[in-house]
């Protein structure tokens, strides 16, 4: 984009309108001389003028779209110009066959058409004046030696200077006019080159989200691998006799697995909402019963704080709201967690509040604490991902940074609107406002699932980390089941095909090309009901949307034993 540019489409628009008015001024202008004017040079005249406006209009109209130097393009603008103008400065010959009254008339016509030029050039200086200038100046000096009466011999003087007067005038608007486009077109530039950075900006922040995104699974899945060994190896001893503190020990290592476990899990629960893997279900909820179960889990916590955690709620027994029980849970597991995280002393109140102002429409959830507060500048900070405040030494017991990121993400995919008002010292209110439901249905229980026996079967495990493989034999060798280990597909066929397993366990990732997911379907053709478990510890957004559309229940690494055997027990 470039003034000169901008000239030239500003000229091809305006030319296909120019024509029409200029040439009927040149016919009005012959009308007037017929009868004391040659007729041949009016026609001669009149024609040159419909001529040019037809020459310029061919030219003009495709000079944008030229591949011509934009320069020599600019030179055959001026030149149309010039030729327009000399054209127009012709009618000045007329002016002794004319009356006074005429030639006024006349001088109207074309002082208004080189007023016009202003507009139609944008003021370019060379095209304006190419124009104007034989256009006004014959008409100035036709009035100063056209013979008048004596009498009215200083009318063609005054008229002269007026009119060169007038050309200053216009001169000076065509500077001004160009003038402004220039800064227009500046300013479009600016525009241009500000959106064209912001988009560089934008594509490159989406980048690094997508490095991100894969650095963390690829992390996440490294790290996995060896916890979720450690984890079966863990629970094996468990089945062991052991002594008093060898026991003690391993309640600590289970103790440290499991606060490593949720941080993995946060991770997991990043991915699966930016994969958007996560739908909401919802269904009328008892917020009422919902607070009290929320009150009971952090009671301990607050206990061990030395907190006091107020239950605050409306004097209805039961409230319904529509809402995904699980993911609201989530939510409001994550900020009471904060809450009594970070409040060293005084009380945190998870409140139901029923608004006045909007009887049977809303319902607030609240949770409040008179902990340390959070900065105005910093609002909006704490919902990023991995940030935290007041923690530079990355104290893994305040976790990682994730629980406010997975509260905005979570609200967004409920339509739950959150507000935060905080002040340092003072403490942290955060306001859920939640749509009231006028159904009244239980909400699914979503206590967390209790170790389970199994029954005794044959299991069939894929894995190509010889850790893994040992670990899962010890395990469910020590829940009475009958296990074979193998490492790829081929081998799982070859043992299938010979010994049938009741279960398959595999995981999502082999080596090579091969996948638990292709491992299962192969397997699947020789035994078509062949209950099987997917267990991965990969999240990436790709990883978790191919598990998911293939159907098949997936476990992420490190599964605690738990909700493996629980697993094996609904699968069979």
């Amino acid at each position: 984009m470039s003034v000169d540019h901008q000239i030239l489409l500003l000229l091809a628009n305006q030319v296909t309108k120019v024509p029409w008015p200029v040439g009927a001024a040149a016919a009005v202008v012959c009308i007037m001389a017929w009868d004391s004017a040659p007729h041949w040079a009016l026609l001669t005249w009149a024609i040159s003028i419909w001529f040019t406006q037809g020459l310029r209009w061919r030219i003009l109209s495709r000079l944008p779209l030229s591949r011509r130097p934009m320069a020599r393009r600019i030179r055959m603008a001026i030149a149309l110009s010039a030729l327009n103008g000399l054209c127009h400065a012709g009618s000045a010959a007329f002016f002794p066959y004319l009356t006074e009254g005429q030639r006024s008339v006349v001088t109207l016509i074309m002082a208004g058409i080189t007023t016009g030029a202003v507009g139609t050039t944008a003021g370019q200086p060379r095209i304006f004046l190419a124009f104007a200038l034989p256009t006004m100046l014959s008409l100035s000096l036709a009035w100063a030696v056209t013979p008048l009466a004596a009498a009215s011999r200083w009318i063609g003087l005054a008229m002269a200077l007026f009119l060169l007067a007038y050309l200053g005038i216009l001169i000076s608007l065509a500077r001004g006019a160009y003038s402004s486009l220039q800064r227009s077109i500046a300013m479009q530039i600016k525009q241009w080159r500000l959106n064209r950075d912001l988009r560089q900006a934008l594509t490159q922040a989406e980048e690094a989200n997508a490095a991100k995104t894969r650095f963390l699974a690829s992390a996440s899945h490294d790290l996995r691998q060896p916890l979720h060994t450690l984890t079966l190896f863990t629970a094996a001893l468990h089945t062991h006799a052991l002594t008093p503190q060898a026991r003690h020990i391993i309640g600590q290592m289970d103790d440290a697995l499991a606060m490593l476990r949720d941080q993995l899990t946060g991770l997991l629960d990043i991915s699966k909402l930016d994969a958007g893997i996560i739908t909401a279900r919802c269904t009328p909820v008892d917020i009422v019963r919902f607070a009290h179960r929320m009150h009971d889990e952090f009671a301990p916590l607050a206990q061990q704080k030395q907190l006091q955690l107020t239950l605050d709620l409306p004097s209805q027994p039961q409230v319904y709201v529509d809402s995904d029980p699980l993911l609201l849970e989530r939510i409001v597991r994550n900020l009471l967690d904060n809450a009594v995280k970070y409040c060293d002393a005084g009380s945190v109140w998870l409140r139901i509040q029923v608004p006045q102002a909007e009887p049977g429409r809303t319902v607030h959830l609240i949770v409040q604490d008179t902990g340390r507060g959070i900065p105005t500048s910093e609002a909006e900070r704490v919902f990023e991902e991995f940030y935290q405040l007041d923690n530079p030494e990355r104290d893994r017991t305040r976790g990682l940074g994730l629980g406010l990121a997975i509260v905005r993400r979570l609200t967004s995919l409920l339509g739950i609107p959150l507000s935060l008002t905080s002040e340092p010292g003072i403490g942290t209110r955060v306001t859920l406002t939640l749509a009231r439901s006028s159904n009244v249905a239980e909400e699914p229980d979503s206590a967390p699932p209790s170790t389970c026996s199994i029954p005794h079967c044959h299991v069939l495990v894929i894995d190509d980390e010889p850790s893994i493989l040992m670990a899962m034999k010890s395990l469910l060798e020590a829940h009475g089941c009958r296990v074979t280990a193998v490492a790829a597909t081929d081998e799982a066929m070859q043992q299938a095909v010979s010994d049938r397993p009741d279960l398959v366990l595999a995981d999502f990732r082999l080596r090579g090309q091969e996948s638990g997911i292709k491992a299962i379907r192969k397997l699947r053709q020789v035994w078509p009901d062949l209950p099987a478990l997917l267990i991965s510890g990969d999240t990436a957004d790709s990883r978790l949307k191919e598990a998911h559309e293939a159907g098949l229940r997936l476990l992420h690494k490190p599964v605690s034993v738990p909700i493996l055997l629980k697993a094996i027990s609904e699968s069979l």
